[in-house]
């Protein structure tokens, strides 16, 4: 076998041999996971946001949204996504998320998540402001122990 062939047959391997078949079928799962999960939505959303972001700043040059959206559309979040979910989900792993997000179950807590995510964020909210009154008492507090002198057994320290 010449050089040419065996160089032709390890690129053959490369792209087509057991290994390349399992990393497609990977990524096959994580797209489905994503699909399954909204993963594209949330990047619409994110898009939604910078967007507003940027229709909000006055330093914008004229055209620059149209061009930012069309620039936007030529590229998929999904498709930048899916080396991570590669580099940190097994395909078990995969599976059982598949298997469980195609569940009734799965499919509850999917359709809740928007929900549990806006009540979670009032009650994060909240317990700023909670946070946020105790800590201002506690400065207060500390203030006017340190302001007033200590007595001790009728004298003064």
């Amino acid at each position: 076998m010449d050089t040419n062939t065996a160089e032709a047959r390890a690129l053959a391997d490369q792209m087509f041999g057991p290994e390349a078949r399992a990393t497609k079928r990977k990524q096959q799962k994580v797209r489905r996971l994503m699909a399954l999960t909204g993963a594209e939505d949330t990047g619409r959303q994110m898009m939604d946001m910078m967007t507003s972001h940027f229709e909000k700043s006055s330093s914008i040059p004229p055209g620059f949204m149209e061009k930012f959206r069309e620039v936007a559309q030529q590229e998929s979040i999904v498709d930048m996504l899916v080396p991570v979910y590669m580099k940190h989900f097994s395909e078990e792993d995969l599976d059982a998320a598949i298997t469980f997000h195609e569940s009734p179950a799965g499919r509850r807590f999917l359709a809740a998540q928007p929900r549990v995510l806006e009540e979670a964020k009032e009650v994060g909210e909240q317990w700023g402001v909670r946070l946020a009154e105790k800590a201002l008492r506690a400065l207060v507090e500390e203030e006017e122990r340190e302001a007033r002198p200590v007595r001790h057994e009728g004298q003064e320290l």
